[in-house]
């Protein structure tokens, strides 16, 4: 079993072996996260190269090799010869360093999720390995359900939340006054794009609840 985790990644040095078709997507959305991205493979993709020449990322075009994981956070092995992961996956464990071998669960102390982002709401369906299409295909079927007052919503909770943690301090009735918030129609403001009323609602439930 699994323990589902968002992980901090700004700044931490990351290295994806392998540049094709199959490592593109990780590289991309490790660079959207703000990693120190090191891609160690003889060829990339138009896109990666783009990237390299952007300055998102460093390229070392050359095979993997023993010591290539060193001060590394998270592991990505995904070269266009597999027999490689095995070599990774060793490297990895000794060095305690996560590592996700494409499409070879054997390889993997970690897995990566179907992901939906709208703003800072981030939706991440797992199958633990076992069908990642079908986590594609449920993840696509609830973002259909998520409107951009989602996002609105989160905007909002980050611009108040100050003022609801120093109006109401204890844990137990802030839990319970968020539910409360999300029940009381703010979400229906937010859609309906009035997001000052939307406002009003959220602080006068705080001030009910102060």
């Amino acid at each position: 079993m699994y323990y589902p985790l968002f992980v901090d990644l700004a700044g931490r040095r990351c290295v994806v072996v392998g540049g094709g078709a199959m490592a593109e997507p990780k590289v991309e959305a490790l660079v959207e996260c703000g990693a120190e991205v090191v891609v160690i493979s003889p060829q990339v993709t138009e896109k990666i190269r783009r990237w390299v020449e952007e300055g998102r990322l460093r390229w070392e075009p050359r095979a993997y090799r023993l010591g290539d994981l060193e001060g590394a956070w998270l592991v990505v092995s995904a070269p266009d010869d597999r027999s490689l992961n095995r070599a990774v996956w060793e490297e990895a464990q000794a060095r305690r360093v996560w590592v996700n071998a494409v499409d070879d669960p054997p390889h993997c102390s970690f897995i990566a999720p179907a992901v939906y982002r709208q703003g800072e709401l981030v939706l991440a369906v797992s199958t633990s390995g076992k069908a990642p299409a079908l986590a594609v295909r449920l993840r696509d079927r609830l973002a259909a359900q998520l409107g951009p007052e989602y996002a609105a919503f989160l905007e909002l909770a980050a611009e108040l939340r100050g003022e609801l943690v120093r109006r109401v301090p204890q844990f137990e009735r802030r839990r319970a006054l968020w539910y409360r918030i999300l029940d009381s129609g703010v979400l229906d403001d937010l859609q309906a794009g009035a997001r000052e009323r939307a406002r009003e609602r959220f602080l006068q439930l705080v001030e009910e609840w102060a």
